[in-house]
């Protein structure tokens, strides 16, 4: 054989190849509703098993406790103890994972990404968290996002005068009444 059929066989072997390639890859699934929700509580089915729902009822839990601990306060006539807060933490963690329970979880996160994926979006996802770096991801999910909350409190810190600055410049300019009080 020619040093140029070897060349244009070899030409031809690769595209072949990648046709045959092409041709063996699985079709993107139909975008249709039902698919999209499949595929999506496929994916909020995955989150729930990996510790997804545990972190949003923690999150949960302390979002609630940092708004009633003032109403708590008042109706106790005293701080709570620090005891006692962990108490009510819990009491709240409590009641929200009999009110947002898996099911629930996974309806709402379903409905919610089919809303805004499609199904070969949901299946990639679905096959990240399946995979041992998706697992970690999400086992770390509570640890991160303390992380990136510690972090941007620390720059708010470094840079919080400047914040309240822009802040109130801004306030000021949607708001004329407000620089009257500033400049008084």
């Amino acid at each position: 054989m020619k040093p140029s059929e070897t060349s244009r066989n070899r030409a031809l072997m690769a595209v072949l190849a990648a046709a045959l390639a092409a041709a063996c890859a699985a079709p993107a699934p139909p975008d249709t509703p039902e698919q999209r929700q499949e595929k999506a509580l496929e994916v909020a089915g995955l989150e729930v098993e990996k510790g997804g729902l545990d972190e949003a009822l923690d999150t949960g839990a302390d979002f609630a406790l940092a708004a009633s601990l003032d109403t708590l306060a008042a109706q106790l006539g005293r701080e709570p103890a620090d005891a006692e807060a962990d108490r009510v933490r819990a009491i709240l963690r409590d009641a929200l994972a009999e009110v947002l329970s898996a099911e629930r979880w996974q309806q709402a996160a379903a409905s919610v990404y089919a809303r805004h994926l499609t199904p070969a979006e949901l299946e990639d996802i679905a096959a990240f968290y399946r995979s041992s770096t998706g697992t970690k991801l999400m086992g770390l999910q509570s640890e991160i996002s303390s992380d990136l909350g510690d972090a941007a409190e620390a720059i708010l810190g470094e840079r919080g005068d400047e914040f309240a600055r822009l802040v109130d410049t801004a306030l000021a300019d949607e708001f004329p009444e407000l620089k009257q009080e500033t400049e008084e």
